[in-house]
């Protein structure tokens, strides 16, 4: 290929990625929103389908599923949500972070939860923002409490000839570092501070549910319940599955018929002109053992571990 016509084949990318662009850029101002919206089925009225799949987000994947809910709030043309849960929990922050987004979203319009196979701990709380929950009923949900692992790392480094140099000032600085054991004073203070974020969580089942604390609380004892058994003591509505969920939203919103929307992410210039798989960046994989690495080796977590660590 000559010159001309390198020059010509770069001219025209360039043409085409600044016309992608500049018409991305137009749709942002002119909706306001930063996703747009893929109909997964039905016509008419909008309800939206929001998505807790797997640990409870955090990080950027927190900031876009925060986002997801205020664009749902605020989007008038969203006349219902309902909320899709297949999590086994996570960080107990992150969890609560959740929960008041929800609750501001359900405060305006009718929020509905679906269960996926597991919707335990973290999963569950979160779903107590919506009106109703719909569950299968052989879904493992409940798990009511709060966990935290301490990995002791002490005897690892000593067989590999590692030695740890600590200096702090302040006596419990170094507490939960996991180069030592707890002493006693430390491990009532976690304690305690575990205790408040128990008592949260009740207090957001009982408000959710509709139920007394004292009838959380012999519930919250960690237990996993079936769906069935979950509905049987208050802690979902009904049985059935997202679609039912979705309906039971729309009915909700006063709708004869609607079309579930799901949030996704603008396509960017390159990815309009390439695709969704030009790999230009890390795998989902690689992403997220990277950010598995950087989190703190000790956090609180409203996490049912039979869900699985991750």
């Amino acid at each position: 290929m000559n010159r001309k016509r390198w020059l010509a084949l770069l001219l025209f990318v360039a043409v085409a990625l600044l016309v992608v662009g500049l018409g991305r850029l137009i749709q942002s101002r002119e909706t306001g929103h930063p996703w747009r919206e893929a109909t997964l089925y039905g016509r008419g009225e909008k309800v939206v389908l929001l998505e807790v799949v797997g640990s409870i987000p955090m990080g950027k994947d927190l900031e876009d599923l925060l986002s997801k809910i205020r664009q749902a709030r605020e989007d008038q043309d969203i006349r219902a949500a309902v909320l899709f849960v297949d999590s086994p929990g996570g960080s107990v922050t992150e969890t609560e972070a959740i929960h008041r987004a929800l609750k501001d979203l359900a405060r305006e319009k009718p929020l509905v939860a679906a269960f996926g196979t597991v919707a335990a701990s973290g999963g569950y709380y979160v779903a107590t923002a919506a009106r109703e929950i719909f569950t299968p009923a052989t879904a493992v949900t409940g798990s009511i409490g709060v966990i935290a692992t301490l990995p002791q790392v002490q005897g690892l480094l000593a067989k590999l000839g590692v030695q740890v140099e600590v200096l702090k000032e302040g006596r419990l600085k170094d507490m939960g570092s996991g180069l030592r054991p707890l002493t006693p004073e430390e491990r009532t203070l976690i304690q305690g501070y575990m205790r408040e974020a128990y008592e949260l969580f009740v207090a957001r089942v009982a408000e959710g549910r509709h139920l007394p604390k004292d009838k959380v609380r012999q519930l919250a004892d960690g237990r996993i319940y079936s769906g069935t058994q979950a509905i049987a003591l208050g802690l979902a509505d009904r049985e059935g599955y997202l679609e039912d969920a979705a309906k039971r939203a729309a009915e909700l919103a006063g709708l004869e018929e609607f079309r579930l929307v799901r949030y996704v992410k603008p396509k960017g210039p390159l990815e309009g002109l390439l695709g969704e798989g030009f790999p230009l960046g890390l795998s989902s994989e690689t992403e997220q053992l990277v950010s598995l690495l950087g989190q703190n080796r000790f956090r609180l977590e409203y996490r049912y571990l039979g869900g699985g660590l991750w």
